[in-house]
């Protein structure tokens, strides 16, 4: 674990429950500091879970050659490790914590059928991300407009350009862009134009945003388990996957004020799940 906070002891006992329900012989060792990472390959583990991105670079820097799956990382840190030479063909995976742009959209189309107008805002250095929500938004015939600012100081004037041609504003996880200065002026502005806002988090529901999707650190110790017991039976991790479980939080309050009708959380999120189980 990257440290004892609750989020990685959530993932970490998650995994262990579900890994343990299904195999009881099987021995899990949780590590919750990373100046002991050595004694986490003392006992020759057949797989070593890293919960976070300070856990997948120490066990990255291990003297071993045991397969590593990282958990709780953003897919953008994921794929900026630089991996050491000599470590090129170690089998390694992840369960990202990012939510995919297909699921993201299916929520706003089902919750929302009347309003396909999407807002994004996101910094210059983010075009990729931009790109790949348009392919997604194209795909299910969903409108996506993105803005694009150089840097944080230039959020409201673009959010505010933004907002005169969206529908909903959708918020995506950029700790540099939406950090606890800025997110409170994001949200008041959207309220203003009376533009729901889609958030990435239980916090930001609770905060004001009309909605959010994301995936608890149970749900992701559940998906890392079953991962595991993949690997423990073929001897194969699965490519980099994003979290298969996840959770629909919905504020009430903030949809009656700006009187917008919503399903029910348990409603939308059986509907997202029956979708994926039928592509």
């Amino acid at each position: 674990m990257s440290d004892n906070s609750p989020p990685y002891q959530e993932v970490a006992e998650g995994f262990r429950a579900q890994l343990q329900h299904a195999r009881p012989a099987v021995k899990v060792v949780i590590e919750t500091s990373l100046e002991h990472a050595e004694s986490a390959v003392s006992a020759n583990p057949r797989l070593l879970v890293s919960v976070g991105m300070k856990a997948t670079r120490a066990a990255l820097a291990l003297n071993t050659r045991v397969p590593i799956l990282a958990v709780l990382v953003p897919k953008d840190g994921f794929d900026a490790l630089a991996v050491p030479a000599n470590e090129a063909r170690r089998s390694m995976s992840a369960i990202y914590l990012d939510q995919p742009y297909s699921r993201q959209l299916a929520m706003i189309r089902m919750a929302f059928p009347e309003r396909r107008r999407i807002g994004v805002l996101l910094r210059e250095q983010n075009r990729q991300k931009l790109e790949a929500l348009l392919a997604s938004a194209r795909l299910q015939k969903v409108l996506v407009t993105g803005e694009l600012i150089p840097n944080a100081s230039e959020i409201i004037p673009a959010l505010e350009h933004l907002l005169g041609a969206s529908d909903m504003l959708l918020v995506l996880p950029d700790a540099l862009l939406y950090n606890k200065n800025d997110i409170q002026g994001v949200l008041l502005t959207s309220y203003r134009y009376h533009v729901p806002l889609i958030g990435y988090s239980q916090a930001l529901v609770r905060a004001g945003a009309i909605m959010a999707l994301y995936s608890k650190p149970q749900q992701i110790g559940y998906h890392a388990a079953e991962v595991a017991l993949r690997y423990l039976d073929t001897g194969d991790l699965p490519a980099p996957q994003y979290p298969k479980y996840f959770t629909v939080s919905i504020n009430q309050q903030v949809a009656r004020s700006l009187n917008i009708s919503v399903p029910g959380e348990i409603e939308l999120q059986t509907a997202l799940q029956r979708r994926e189980q039928e592509q």
